[in-house]
């Protein structure tokens, strides 16, 4: 049987070491991050974490190496471009390392778009030439202005969920828009015989304590509609019990030191009620007598009609 490189031999040995000697093991994917920016990240986290590219069969042989069950979980989530990450903190802390590491990136074409991608109206550094046939090969309206292109109408270049097109990634990237957001990815970790899969580990701590905070409202609720007495929910059983005891002495009128400002209210509130019951009575009435005076007046001068009549009759 052939022996292994020796260079492949080493490299599982460095990958244990690394794996033995942290808190805190991770896989993180890194699909989609050139070369220059896993630098960048490298150099922003070296003070934090390690991180090296992996190939999978090594990272395999260096993980079946350690005899940890809950550990070697971290074949299952090994899919695609990764790498190894160590070090020596918490699992969530990890986590805000690698959510950090996210950063705005150009397009090269083939990726999809998480949102749409729009190009205002604006004007460019490009002189007349080449460059209005390429924008006006991806849709894009141009003018010239003071000597240079410009962009005359705002246009969805690339709505959400399709496909960036090769020619319209390199217009983005002339026009230095980065429509992407890439960085390393944490699809779990292992620390202290936990394996942490991605859903778990990217709870913060404001997540878990808004879960605790609903959890407790809802524990409250049930123990006080089941009647269950415990400690935390004994002065909203006595709030309960004295709106219950008021409302029972207002219904059978038991009165006494407890309940007589009860009452006092409640004959305030009647009292209101029953003088704007009576004030509209009062105006009913009031409208009713205006009208009655007004009558005789009609009668009087039918009266005065008749006696003219009569008089007219006798001396016609």
């Amino acid at each position: 049987m052939r022996a292994p490189a020796a260079w492949k031999t080493e490299e599982v040995k460095l990958l244990g070491k690394m794996i033995n000697d942290a808190e805190i093991t991770a896989i993180v994917g890194v699909h989609g991050i050139r070369n220059k920016q896993l630098q960048n990240i490298r150099r922003n986290i070296r003070n934090s974490a390690t991180i090296r590219v992996v190939r999978r069969k090594l990272l395999f042989k260096a993980l079946d190496a350690i005899e940890q069950p809950e550990l070697h979980k971290l074949k299952d989530i090994s899919l695609g471009q990764v790498a190894l990450m160590t070090a020596k903190m918490s699992p969530n802390e990890i986590y805000e390392v690698v959510k950090a590491t996210e950063q705005d990136s150009a397009a090269r074409g083939g990726e999809i778009a998480p949102e749409d991608i729009v190009i205002e109206a604006m004007g460019t550094q490009f002189p007349p030439g080449p460059m209005i046939s390429e924008f006006q090969k991806v849709g894009l309206q141009t003018a010239i202005e003071k000597g240079k292109i410009a962009i005359k109408k705002e246009t969805v270049f690339v709505k959400q969920g399709e496909v960036i097109p090769k020619d319209k990634a390199k217009i983005l990237e002339k026009l230095e828009i980065h429509p992407l957001r890439v960085g390393l990815d944490l699809l779990g970790a292992y620390s202290d015989g936990i394996f942490y899969p991605k859903d778990v580990i990217s709870e913060t701590l404001s997540d878990i304590s808004r879960k605790f905070a609903r959890a407790f409202g809802q524990a409250k609720s049930v123990a006080l509609d089941a009647g269950f007495i415990i400690p935390e929910i004994v002065p909203d059983l006595l709030v309960k019990a004295r709106l219950g005891a008021e409302h029972l002495a207002l219904e059978t009128g038991f009165v006494d030191e407890s309940s007589i400002q009860l009452f006092i209210l409640k004959a305030i509130k009647d009292a209101a009620a029953l003088n704007a019951s009576i004030g509209g009575e009062e105006v009913e009435e009031t409208k009713g007598a205006e009208e009655t005076k007004k009558e005789p007046k009609e009668e009087e001068g039918s009266s005065d009609d008749d006696v003219s009549a009569g008089l007219g009759a006798l001396f016609g």
